[in-house]
């Protein structure tokens, strides 16, 4: 079975081999990496990298992830697939149920697209850059339905290269006209077929306000990481919404760290040891090690910035963000729907 993750990346240098490895020992079989302005040596060691295809995107008006993305539908990566996820590089498949691979979850479902519910993580009190695993790392979580704010509650997608769509979308497919074709069969992350009017609206990417299933599979949320590294993806910016501020809103409304979630646990001995076959390969261990000391040159450099400096000791100062009882968020849902129309 071919199945194709789809990325863009721009400066993951010390982050990009722990999220191929996790994703190949899963089942994975091919990834088309997009890459824009890299610095700190990404795009090397993904060109030592067997079975990744990486392309670097010319410079565009439009963000670079949907540059990506539109480019992606017609290559061959994706075009030959089986089936076919777009995600990020903070963003982790973690298997339940104990299915040991993502070939397993398809053959559990009769569908053509299988939604994974994010489960946001925060910092877990770290600060400082590390070589560890992110996926040993940050083992604190938003609870299971955490109801507000409503980024808790999006979802990407895993689907049929085969089924009834016609493009790629940041969180789920673009589907094909209702009127000439079927609507795909979407399960969630229960393997639980999803209302009719979710599979009919390819624009909604999220279940707010309702229980999150995820007995099967969700998807591991590594928005923030530690202080330093969330600096850093500050300095970064994001790949589809370039004008958006990563700063401590962004922080707060991710950065959460109600409860433990180390059920990826499982997962992780199959992640370390692929990881130590691709540290085998010439030069993957010495491009990387040279990828995270420019990542440590450059938070040194960010850190003599009066107004990054401030948001690191407001960071230091804020610890993870509140979990609000239901009866709370629930009526902050209802204020949100009358306010922008819904209700």
């Amino acid at each position: 079975m071919k199945i194709t993750l789809v990325t863009t990346m721009r400066n993951e240098g010390p982050h990009l081999l722990e999220w191929i490895a996790h994703h190949r020992a899963a089942g994975v079989s091919d990834f088309l990496v997009y890459t824009n302005d890299c610095e700190d040596g990404t795009e090397a060691l993904l060109d030592l990298l067997p079975d990744v295809t990486h392309v670097p995107l010319d410079d565009g008006k439009k963000p670079p992830q949907w540059r990506a993305l539109r480019a992606a539908w017609d290559h061959p990566a994706v075009a030959e697939a089986d089936w076919v996820a777009c995600m990020d590089c903070d963003e982790f498949i973690n298997l339940g149920s104990g299915l040991k691979s993502i070939p397993d979850l398809i053959s559990k479902v009769d569908a053509d697209m299988i939604l994974l519910p994010w489960r946001l993580f925060g910092h877990a009190g770290k600060v400082d850059l590390s070589q560890d695993l992110t996926i040993g790392r940050f083992t604190r979580a938003a609870p299971e339905n955490l109801l507000y704010p409503a980024i808790g509650s999006y979802f990407k997608s895993l689907f049929r290269r085969d089924g009834p769509f016609r493009q790629l979308g940041v969180h789920r497919p673009k589907q094909k006209n209702p009127d000439r074709h079927d609507l795909p069969r979407i399960v969630d992350g229960s393997g639980v077929p999803v209302a009719e009017g979710l599979a009919a609206n390819d624009g909604q990417i999220m279940f707010w306000g309702a229980p999150i299933a995820r007995d099967l599979v969700q998807l591991n949320h590594y928005s923030v990481r530690s202080i330093s590294e969330f600096i850093l993806k500050r300095a970064r910016g994001l790949p589809n919404h370039q004008q958006k501020q990563v700063d401590l809103t962004y922080w707060v409304e991710r950065n959460f760290n109600t409860v433990e979630d180390d059920t990826i646990a499982s997962m992780a001995p199959a992640t370390r040891s692929m990881m130590q076959e691709l540290l085998a390969l010439d030069g993957v261990a010495d491009t990387q090690a040279a990828c995270r000391a420019w990542h440590r040159q450059r938070f040194d450099e960010l850190m003599q910035d009066p107004d990054t400096l401030k948001l690191y000791g407001r960071l230091l100062l804020s610890e993870g963000s509140a979990h609000l009882p239901d009866v709370v968020a629930l009526d902050l849902i209802r204020r949100y729907g009358q306010v922008h129309g819904s209700n």
